[in-house]
């Protein structure tokens, strides 16, 4: 089973809900134990089966919010897919796996106000750029 897995660089929590709406429909949210700090789940309940979703806001204390679908069934048919819708609704930075092809696990893709390409996170971390 493939998921898709984005990180935005400093969305609005509000807006990225209301793009997800907008690509999946109505999402139920449900309880997160209060120990997963700044974690929300939810799952796009118009969908068969259901897509959960988790969101995670202050990724490696910075300033990106991950979103995972844990889904085959998404619109998208890549990480870097959904990285690019993302963009579009957001204007703002996307990093994501960049694919099989890429098999160093520092390597992310990126788009942004500059275009897309392949970087190399700095121990492995997402970083502030």
């Amino acid at each position: 089973m493939n998921d898709i897995e984005i990180y935005i660089r400093e969305p609005v929590l509000k807006r990225v809900l209301g793009w997800i709406k907008s690509e999946l429909g109505p999402l139920e949210e449900f309880p997160v134990d209060k120990s997963q700090k700044g974690v929300r789940m939810f799952r796009a309940t118009e969908h068969q089966p259901e897509i959960p979703i988790m969101i995670q806001t202050g990724i490696e204390g910075g300033p990106y919010v991950g979103v995972w679908f844990d889904s085959s069934q998404t619109p998208w048919d890549s990480d870097v897919a959904c990285a690019r819708a993302a963009f579009e609704a957001f204007g703002l930075p996307v990093q994501c796996d960049p694919g099989p092809e890429h098999d160093n696990q520092d390597d992310f893709f990126r788009i942004d106000d500059q275009g897309e390409r392949i970087v190399r996170l700095k121990d492995g971390l997402l970083g502030v750029k």
